[in-house]
């Protein structure tokens, strides 16, 4: 069996999940910093907005929507991660190589 793979897997599985965790727990803060950061790195697409039919709602409201949608995100993170170590323990396990999804 490729370790490289069985590393790879766990690692990748870990990262994605500490970054899921931090992004649902908004830890330290993590998930309002990066909703406010993304929004003013985007704010040139706001003066000509594609969506005409979207209601100008304030600023606030707008971030607070946008954060309960990245915790969302963070939780199908952090789930994925966790499906994805049981799968790098069953390859462990049974000594099968990961599946390639082809």
């Amino acid at each position: 069996m490729e370790t490289w793979r069985v590393l790879a897997g766990a690692v990748m599985s870990l990262a994605m999940g500490l970054v899921g965790v931090a992004l649902a727990a908004n830890f330290r803060g993590v998930t309002e910093w990066h909703v406010r950061r993304s929004m003013s790195t985007a704010s040139a697409l706001r003066r000509v907005p594609p969506w005409r039919w979207l209601p100008n709602v304030p600023y606030e409201k707008r971030v607070a929507r946008f954060i309960l949608l990245e915790r969302v995100i963070g939780v199908a993170f952090a789930t994925t991660s966790i499906m994805v170590l049981i799968g790098v323990g069953l390859s462990i396990l049974t000594g099968q190589p990961l599946q390639a999804v082809k």
